[in-house]
């Protein structure tokens, strides 16, 4: 896809296809897949409260997974020609649904394992940070589509490899840390682009 993330572009897309094409001849519909990866995504962000390294290491691995899984449901979608507005939007509210279960199931753990509020804060950060940006999204999209040379895109793809190393790694408070600073960063330099091409 035109507006795919450097993550997405070459490691989540070339997965996704792969399974893709595997999906594409069963009778599994691209919003069942949508609602499986959302469900992936539940597990993990459960799987993760729980206040101990295999906890959130296993927690951090089905959140990549299920990023990857995200692609499906699009993919499948143009092999079968079963593209939708509904479906488009149906994956786009689970997502963010999910990004906030997942970044606040981190935090959750930080602080159960921790009993500092300080990961709360930086969750409630992470949380906000990746909301407001993909709220910005589809006008940022649209105007970069007139400027693509100038073209430079961070949105999910990037957020869940962040948190599954950061899960790998058993650095939570770190890594709502590098969210929340990535995310509110680039919201703003939208702001800054978006604002000189008026």
């Amino acid at each position: 896809k035109a507006n795919d993330g450097p993550v997405s572009r070459h490691l989540n897309r070339p997965i996704s296809t792969f399974l893709s094409r595997h999906l594409a001849g069963t009778r599994i519909t691209p919003n069942q897949i949508s609602l499986a990866c959302f469900g992936l995504s539940v597990l993990a962000a459960a799987i993760m409260l729980y206040p101990a390294y295999p906890a959130l290491l296993a927690g951090g691995l089905l959140a990549q997974l299920a990023s990857i899984v995200d692609g499906c449901d699009g993919e499948v979608a143009r092999l079968k020609w079963q593209q939708s507005a509904y479906g488009g939007w149906l994956d786009a509210v689970l997502d963010r649904y999910a990004d906030a279960m997942l970044l606040s199931a981190m935090a959750m753990h930080a602080f159960f394992a921790s009993g500092s509020i300080v990961p709360v804060a930086w969750g409630f950060a992470a949380v906000t940070g990746a909301l407001v940006l993909s709220y910005t999204a589809d006008k940022y999209d649209g105007l970069m589509r007139e400027r693509i040379a100038s073209r430079w895109r961070l949105g999910r793809d990037v957020r869940m490899l962040v948190l599954c190393i950061g899960a790998i790694l058993n650095q939570p408070l770190a890594t709502l840390v590098v969210i929340a600073l990535l995310m509110n960063m680039e919201v703003l330099r939208r702001l800054v682009v978006c604002r000189d091409t008026d």
